[in-house]
């Protein structure tokens, strides 16, 4: 156990490092992520310990050569009170910068690989909070230089075949996938899904975020009040659930088969058309979780192209999400032949 200062100590020392640049970062760790490693240094052991939690199940290499640094300091020094402070964020050059509040934020230099974040042990005090907004808003900024290209839509699969579910916020993503979940298919994603193109084929590794649903979900699900943990953020309520509940093995990546756009109450009775791929393609840029620097154009290109040849459907259906669930599966299930034919 390390010895705690004193508190004449600890005020000598911010006045000799106030900018903590000699805090001493010696609980380490490889986390492997999407088939990544990523080196964490921290002095927190509750950091350490949030972090392998939370990547432990992922597939990787824990002892191979690190993709990227994420040092993470958490200063007793930061006092802050629920709820999370709203988020700020901006580029430049091989930079990227987030700041939650006055005083917690991460930067991540691109080019060297590294990233620095200082928080409050009272944000990381709330495990689901931390994971997201802050962990997965490091991690968003670090995935173009590890190769990934994040798409914001839902994912279950079957097996190793996934389907990809796009469209607007609060189109009922989270509580069809949810649904369909029950109904055995997998809950891969709920907010988005990490692509990278290799010579295999189209991958879809799954993110590592609780799964929030938003809280007209419980009119429809009402059981969710005992299964979830409420979350606000600046004007959003939410209610998150740990993937663990869900009771079924998270597997790495799937390969992406169709994808399928929710719009909801646009139609009392479910329909489901097949889109032309030319229009499908046009709009898929827009559904980007996150707008990168330039530099990663070309994978991005790539990804978004290898999506663009996938089938693709708009299914719309009235405002209960039960009603669009049962499409999942056949849409899973279906062979390309078949698939080409459906529309109700």
């Amino acid at each position: 156990m390390p010895r705690r200062e004193s508190g004449g100590v600890e005020a000598q020392r911010r006045q000799l490092d106030p900018l903590r640049r000699l805090i001493s970062t010696r609980h380490c760790a490889a986390l492997p992520i999407m088939g990544r490693t990523i080196r964490l240094e921290t002095n927190s052991v509750r950091v350490l310990r949030h972090l392998t939690g939370l990547f432990g199940s992922h597939p990787g290499e824990a002892f191979a050569c690190a993709d990227f640094l994420w040092r993470i300091v958490v200063d007793p020094g930061i006092k802050f009170r629920q709820p999370w402070p709203q988020r700020s964020v901006f580029s430049q050059d091989g930079l990227r910068y987030a700041q939650f509040g006055h005083r917690n934020f991460a930067v991540v230099d691109i080019d060297a690989r590294e990233a620095v974040a200082f928080v409050s042990e009272d944000l990381v005090a709330d495990g689901p909070g931390f994971t997201s907004p802050f962990i997965d808003t490091l991690f968003y900024m670090s995935s173009g230089r590890l190769g990934l290209a994040p798409l914001a839509c839902a994912c279950v699969g079957l097996q190793n075949r996934g389907l990809l579910i796009l469209g607007r916020p609060n189109q009922g993503k989270t509580t069809a996938a949810y649904l369909a979940s029950r109904n055995g298919l997998t809950f891969h994603a709920d907010q988005s899904v990490f692509l990278d193109f290799t010579d295999s084929g189209l991958r879809a590794w799954a993110d590592f975020v609780p799964l929030a649903f938003r809280p007209d979900s419980l009119q429809f699900l009402p059981e969710l009040e005992t299964l979830t943990r409420p979350f606000s953020y600046c004007d959003f309520r939410f209610y998150y659930m740990s993937k663990d509940s869900l009771g079924s093995e998270q597997s790495g990546f799937v390969t992406p088969v169709c994808c399928v756009l929710l719009e909801r109450e646009c139609s009392f009775t479910p329909r489901l058309i097949r889109l032309e791929q030319s229009d499908f393609a046009i709009s898929l840029p827009e559904h980007l979780a996150f707008e990168d620097a330039d530099r990663f154009d070309g994978q991005r290109r790539a990804v978004l192209e290898a999506v663009g040849k996938l089938p693709a459907y708009r299914l719309s259906y009235g405002s209960d999400p039960a009603l669009a669930a049962p499409f999942f599966r056949q849409l899973l299930t279906a062979d390309n032949e078949t698939r080409s034919g459906i529309q109700e």
